[in-house]
């Protein structure tokens, strides 16, 4: 018994051990292990799916005695069906709507866009930081003729409706209970339509450029402030 524990003890040694320097350890590349990740994660929501529906159909058919019962390989197959089907209807939404409109789209990574001459994409970058800046001389002009005060909102009396429209459509939004001068808090920003990334009006009259989540963000912590 004492040369068995020992044995397993000096085995139990040998096991943690540091491995020597300059030994080869083969692993994936960044890239490679996020498609892996990624792969994974499809085919695991796959099989998912197909189990959920495996047993969907079967409760129904608890209901229904004349509806055969569903294994798991026939709904892996059902679901691939369904999403080869999804697949060649969209594709042929897509056809479609080029066939009515020719040449009015173009391809975009897997998807389209409207061309830039359709006038419905975003307006130049420093054309928007442009609009804003006028509205930010019109909002500071507003609170020196109202004790340093924001307008209630863009059609606030001796405003210029005009200034706060967004040039791609739409208008500028004001964030309420923010004066002009006074912090870092977003004051106005741009519509949804300026896609992604946004330019803001901050309290302190400077324009910037800021990620759609960061705005939000903002902008919710400076309404939880406002009605606590």
């Amino acid at each position: 018994m004492k040369r068995k524990a020992m044995s397993g003890c000096g085995g139990w040694l040998v096991a943690t051990l540091p491995a020597d320097a300059g030994m080869t350890v083969v692993t994936l590349t960044d890239l490679a292990r996020l498609r892996l990740e990624s792969l994974s994660f499809f085919v695991v929501s796959f099989l998912l799916i197909a189990l959920g529906v495996m047993g969907l159909w079967n409760h129904l058919a608890k209901a229904l005695p004349k509806l055969p019962r569903l294994g798991f390989t026939r709904a892996l197959s059902l679901v691939f069906l369904s999403g080869l089907l999804f697949y060649v209807v969209l594709t042929m939404i897509s056809g479609a709507r080029e066939l009515l409109t020719p040449g009015a789209w173009e391809k975009q990574g897997v998807g389209y866009r409207l061309r830039g001459d359709q006038g419905l994409v975003p307006p130049d970058k420093e054309a928007r930081r442009e609009a804003m800046r006028a509205l930010r001389d019109s909002i500071w002009a507003y609170a020196e003729a109202h004790e340093g005060a924001a307008p209630g909102s863009p059609f606030a009396p001796s405003m210029e409706t005009r200034l706060w429209r967004y040039p791609g459509g739409g208008f500028h939004a004001l964030v309420p209970g923010v004066r002009p001068g006074v912090g870092r808090d977003v004051l106005a920003y741009e519509p949804a339509a300026a896609g992604p990334r946004r330019v803001v009006l901050l309290a302190d009259g400077s324009v910037e450029d800021m990620p759609e989540g960061t705005l939000h963000r903002m902008v919710e912590a400076q309404l939880r402030n406002l009605h606590p």
